[in-house]
């Protein structure tokens, strides 16, 4: 029995060394790989370390399949990424959608979309990741639900940093600014649940109405105001800013769809339906994003 126990420990032991390598490759650019890899190997004993080899060694004499269809190769660049959108002028007959790939293609090609995705950028496609945790295929949701918490932890890292900055000189507006706008890309991620998103949206709030009473009027700021108070369903806050959001840009048609979500979430179904005939007998242009959203509201 003791024998037993120290075999495993000096796997463990030999398992923690070959991790402590991986990580100082990567810290010195030895080895071709992201700082992600690093719970990779760490979690999956031995056959991590295998995979980050395999990545490093692809990447450094550039292996790659040379399939034009499917997603062995996919190198998720930003032709390829907004796919995703379904932006049919852009799609080709080559390009796989991702999220279509968690479905049709086979677990040995899911897998190998998630390993370029957590090699180049994770932080650009937390969409397909959260889709990706609820896959059938539990490596596929292994690796997505590591690498969703590692981006959550470098938020937390970064929040925490700017709070001290803040605190420390509240009044700089460049770090005002810097703030909210990283604090809006988080909670956009929809990684927060819980207490935690209402704390943080309800910080947002505070921040976003001091930078818009501090400075010159920006529609993004009126328009993330609207949607973190819809979110935290303030909707006195919502009229009040909307009232003054349209006063200030009445042909911004962001607000307009803001306007329409606002009293279809409070169902006021006579307002809403004057206000889209009210759109009708203006024969005002609309875009094609705001005709849709008034045809599917429209009686």
């Amino acid at each position: 029995m003791i024998r037993y126990e120290v075999i495993f420990g000096g796997l463990m032991l030999l398992h923690l060394i070959c991790c402590v390598l991986i990580f100082i490759g990567i810290r010195t650019r030895v080895l071709k790989v992201r700082r992600l890899m690093v719970p990779v190997a760490l979690l999956v004993p031995f056959w991590g370390e295998i995979l980050v080899l395999v990545l490093h060694f692809q990447i450094l004499f550039g292996q790659t399949d040379l399939s034009e269809a499917g997603v062995e190769k996919f190198q998720v660049d930003s032709e390829l990424y907004k796919a995703i959108q379904r932006d049919e002028s852009r799609v080709s007959n080559s390009t796989v959608a991702m999220e279509e790939a968690l479905i049709v293609n086979t677990p040995k090609e899911r897998r190998a979309l998630i390993m370029d995705i957590l090699n180049d950028n994770p932080k650009a496609y937390v969409e397909f990741l959260k889709m990706a945790g609820n896959n059938d295929d539990t490596e596929v949701v292994h690796y997505a639900v590591t690498a969703m918490v590692n981006i959550a932890k470098e938020n937390d890292q970064t929040l925490w940093e700017l709070e001290e900055k803040y605190t420390q000189n509240p009044d700089d507006p460049v770090l005002l600014a810097d703030y909210c706008d990283f604090l809006w890309r988080c909670l956009e991620q929809g990684l927060m649940q819980g207490q935690v998103e209402r704390m943080n949206r309800n910080l947002f709030d505070t921040l976003i109405q001091k930078k818009m009473r501090s400075g010159p009027a920006v529609a993004a700021d009126y328009l993330r105001c609207i949607q973190n108070n819809m979110a935290l369903k303030n909707y006195v806050a919502v009229a009040s800013c909307l009232e003054s959001a349209r006063r200030l840009w009445p042909r911004n048609e962001d607000f307009l769809i803001q306007q329409i979500q606002y009293l279809a979430d409070l169902e006021r179904g006579e307002e809403l339906q004057k206000l889209l005939r009210q759109l009708e007998e203006k024969d005002l242009y609309l875009t094609a994003k705001v005709k849709e959203v008034v045809a599917f509201w429209k009686d």
